[in-house]
């Protein structure tokens, strides 16, 4: 009943568009979250999405990360993990018109699983470069597939374990504009990560946080870094979390209704 009580309470605090005040926000929400995508964007992504919920294919799931608290078998079915992983389809393309918002042009996501976010991203930034790195070998060879079908050139994929793999492939490519982070669902890997972030991003990045009110140690994950002083804006989606490192903004924080 915990995330039920957390979403409620989110409700209460959370402001539409009308309620927001500063400008970088206000037109955010406005002239992208709040609109939809054009299907021929979404429509071919959704049908994968339909494809992943249906494969009965048993594959070996190497987690790396916090595991997850539904899929507890080391081999499970394709299926299952599409059904637990997968964003749907509004979160996905919230990570993916956000970087649109600031004309990213190097993203980095930090935990590809089956590959449909990763589209969206692509798909709503097809001018950029997307660089998303996955910890399990089988689950990355199917994303791999799903960038193949639609012709994703933009989208590069690595593979390892994020504490080998984050920093070193922020050593080689330009400072991004955008970074998502759904990996290591801990309190200790997800400050880790920000931390390592924070070194190579450039000045007005922004980063955003998958599940931050997945665990008592991603809300005091999610505490911390929206007071980091580095942070300038930070968003509150309940299900997803997003600050901004522009120092030419004012610090506020902002719980949206999404």
């Amino acid at each position: 009943m915990g995330i039920v009580k957390d979403y409620f309470q989110y409700r209460i605090r959370a402001k539409s568009r009308h309620g927001i005040h500063s400008p970088f926000v206000y037109e955010l929400v406005e002239k992208y979250l709040y609109q939809d995508i054009d299907s021929n964007i979404s429509k071919p992504i959704e049908e994968i999405r339909k494809t992943l919920l249906k494969d009965s294919r048993s594959i070996a799931f190497e987690d790396l990360g916090a595991g997850s608290k539904k899929v507890k078998a080391s081999q499970p079915r394709v299926k299952e993990l599409a059904k637990n992983s997968l964003k749907p389809k509004k979160y996905a393309k919230l990570i993916g018109q956000i970087a649109q918002y600031i004309k990213a042009q190097n993203i980095v996501e930090l935990g590809t699983s089956l590959g449909t976010t990763s589209l969206y991203i692509s798909r709503l930034n097809p001018s950029a470069k997307l660089y998303t790195l996955e910890g399990s070998t089988k689950v990355a060879q199917i994303a791999q597939q799903q960038f193949e079908t639609l012709a994703a050139r933009n989208i590069e994929l690595i593979i390892g374990n994020f504490d080998d793999q984050f920093e070193n492939l922020l050593k080689q490519i330009p400072a991004p504009d955008l970074i998502f982070i759904d990996g290591n669902h801990t309190y200790e890997a997800t400050i880790r990560y920000f931390d390592i972030a924070l070194n190579y991003a450039q000045p007005k990045s922004i980063v955003i946080f998958d599940d931050i009110n997945w665990s008592e140690g991603m809300k005091k994950a999610w505490a911390e870094i929206k007071n980091n002083p580095k942070v300038s804006i930070s968003m509150d989606f309940f299900y997803l979390g997003a600050v901004s490192l522009n120092t030419d903004f004012t610090k506020e924080e902002f719980t949206i209704r999404y």
